[in-house]
């Protein structure tokens, strides 16, 4: 199958979009481009940029499109991420052509009124990565399915010369939720912070903003990992650090939600809290016992390896293309 990937990357080599690229290319003929979204420099393939006025959407230049298509040839399109969409016209120029569109949302439920509720209905398959926006999708009449989060193991792996200088690190910014549980960890862990912003609230920074390979070693140097459930905007989620946490070998401690355990079983695989102070609780004992973090881990691993790589959700999104395309 030929697919034409539209996507940008910020993050450098450890970019989700960047990633799933990369996985991308070991299941199809691929041509991938980088609109430049995020270079700092007006984007040759961008119509308009964000802002209020039209809904935070990037619609990309119909004669740009209109001329990587001719290149190409391809059988699908997929616009992934960055609140990207082809114009209406160009979407119903690409379905006489008889070309599956495919667009993708990384970001919702937060952006789902800003992005995806104004472009998402014109695309032949849509796909969310949050299953509480599922129902707003198909409300607008989309084919919309579930894309969980997921993890590229050959960037995303274990690094055995890499100390574990924390009892516990977290990878992100931080945010009210966030301070709260690590003033709390402070008084009893050492805790590893990666990411901007941790010293203007206060913390003594002990890492830094990480990106590319850095990440990868970062969430290496935890004996566990908290990965945070709430989106920018409150919303429960399964971030995707935690599915990288787990292709690095280190073992996770989260919030106890349903739609987790969906991925790994809380017990087995993560653990689970409901209060910060049983998260003090469940890591003072695990930490004590190292052969419970290593058989977490270990299981976790294998799961994700068996079930949650890149390459395996994007051999799920190619089947559905073919499954629409013979109907």
């Amino acid at each position: 199958m030929r697919v034409l990937h539209f996507g940008s990357y910020w993050m450098g080599e450890n970019d989700i979009v960047s990633l799933m690229v990369k996985d991308l290319h070991e299941v199809c003929a691929l041509k991938a481009i980088d609109t430049q979204l995020y270079s700092g420099k007006n984007s040759p393939w961008v119509k308009k940029s964000p802002s209020p006025e039209h809904g935070g959407v990037n619609w990309l230049h119909d004669e740009a499109v209109r001329a990587a298509i001719g290149d190409y040839q391809p059988e699908v399109v997929v616009c992934n991420s960055g609140g990207m969409s082809f114009s209406r016209e160009m979407h119903a120029e690409l379905k006489q052509a008889g070309i599956t569109t495919v667009g993708i949302s990384l970001s919702d439920p937060d952006v789902f009124p800003s992005q995806g509720a104004h472009y998402a209905p014109y695309f032949d398959l849509f796909y969310t990565n949050a299953e509480v926006s599922l129902a707003d999708y198909r409300r607008l009449g989309c084919e919309a399915r579930l894309l969980p989060f997921a993890a590229s193991p050959r960037f995303h792996r274990v690094l055995p010369a890499v100390p574990k200088k924390y009892d516990c690190i977290i990878v992100g910014h931080p945010r009210a939720d966030r301070l709260a549980a690590v003033a709390l960890l402070d008084k009893h862990f050492k805790v590893g912070l990666y990411g901007r912003g941790w010293k203007y609230c206060g913390l003594i920074p002990r890492g830094r903003q990480v990106n590319g390979a850095e990440q990868v070693v970062a969430l290496n140097t935890g004996r566990t990992y908290l990965s945070f459930s709430r989106t920018v905007a409150g919303y429960i989620n399964v971030k995707v650090g935690l599915f990288e946490a787990v292709a690095c070998g280190t073992p996770v401690f989260t919030e106890e939600f349903a739609e987790m355990q969906k991925y790994f079983t809380y017990g087995e695989e993560i653990v689970g809290y409901n209060s910060l102070p049983e998260l003090v609780t469940k890591l003072k004992d695990h930490l004590a016992h190292p052969e419970k973090l290593q058989a977490l881990s270990a299981k976790a691993r294998e799961r994700l390896l068996r079930e949650h790589t890149w390459q395996k959700r994007w051999e799920m999104v190619l089947e559905d293309v073919r499954q629409i395309q013979h109907r």
